[in-house]
This record gives structure tokens, sequence and C-alpha cells, in this order.
């Protein structure tokens, strides 16, 4: 298997930035790690605060405990400046990891021609 092939597959299918440290650039791999762990982190303790405002407003009562009701407290979505920072987050990560397989992927490529 080519050396692109492998470090493309790494960072898709592993972590972003994984490819990065087969083809021994940790320093890039760093970046595309620690750039979707960091929007990751953000999604993780926002989902989390979600989560423990409804079981607050649950034994409060002001959400009756019935699935219906929870259940649409679930799936509201958020809004105003709260929504804007999770759509980044969310848009982050996603980059983060289509553009560290896509360089892993180029850089791989680099190292298949020198190969050669």
């Amino acid at each position: 298997m080519k050396t692109s092939v492998k470090a493309v597959l790494l960072s898709a299918l592993a972590c972003p930035g994984a490819g990065h440290f087969y083809l021994k650039k940790p320093m890039i791999g760093s970046v595309f790690i620690l750039s979707s762990f960091a929007a990751l982190s953000y999604l993780i303790w926002h989902a989390y605060e979600r989560a423990q405002l409804i079981s607050q407003q649950i034994l409060n009562g002001e959400i009756p405990l019935e699935l219906n009701a929870i259940y649409s407290a679930v799936t509201q979505a958020p809004v105003g400046n709260e929504a804007l920072y999770v759509n980044l987050a969310t848009a982050g990560f996603v980059l983060a990891w289509a553009i560290a397989a896509l360089d892993a992927y180029r850089l791989g490529k680099q190292v298949d021609e020198r190969a050669k």
C-alpha cells in the first residue's frame, strides 16, 4: 500500500493528524489533533450543560416526567449565540478532520514521488 493511502486512511478513519504522525510531521499532526479536540471538547461540554439544565428543569417540575416532554426539550435547537458557537465548533471539527485527511494525502503523495 502506498504511503499516501496509509496516511489518508489514518487521518480519515483513526484521528485527524494521525497520518501526519505516520509521515513524521508531528507539529502539523498536533495542530490538527488539538484543533479537532478543542472543537469536540466544546461540543461535549455544551451537551453536558444542556443535559444538566434539562434534568434540573425536570426535578423542578418545569418539564413533566413524560417521554414526549423530555424528548421535546432534548431536541430543541439552540438559539442565538449558543447556536452560533455550536455551529462553529461543529464546522471546525469537520473541517479539521477533512483538511487533515487531504493534507496527509498531499504529504504522502510527495513521499511516494520521492521514493520513485
